[in-house]
């Protein structure tokens, strides 16, 4: 769409996302949020300035899926990416498992959390049966 993958490389030490490593990059960044910041502030009705935010979020977003799909990576840079994901997936399931236990032992469980829980072992099952059986 409008900006182009060789403008950004996976971030690797903070966090999911992109990082420019261009003045290409940032400039599209600096472009993309300027305006998240002055749409706000235009003298028009309310229902049209959420409409523009909503317009130009999904504009920016689906761009951003478009160049997350193009980045070139070689079959180390995907394995380590796979490690990486699949240790941060068992923490955030660890950390919702205990929560939603020491909530249910105060009486005042989340069942969003429980949720959450059920549907990522919905999701690495159904991963699984459909590797395996391809």
């Amino acid at each position: 769409m409008i900006a182009k993958a060789s403008w950004f490389s996976p971030r690797k030490y903070s966090g999911w996302g992109l990082t420019p490593n261009c003045w290409q990059g940032w400039l599209y960044i600096v472009i993309a949020t300027l305006p998240f910041i002055f749409t706000p502030n235009l003298p028009i009705d309310s229902n049209i300035r959420m409409y523009l935010t909503y317009f130009w979020g999904a504009l920016f977003f689906f761009d951003l899926i478009q160049v997350f799909l193009h980045i070139k990576k070689d079959e180390r840079e995907t394995l380590h990416e796979a490690i990486v994901e699949r240790n941060a997936l068992w923490t955030i399931v660890t950390v919702l498992t205990f929560t939603f236990i020491y909530q249910s032992s105060i009486n005042q469980p989340d069942y969003f959390i429980l949720i959450a829980i059920l549907a990522s072992l919905i999701v690495k099952s159904l991963t699984h049966y459909l590797l395996r059986h391809r």
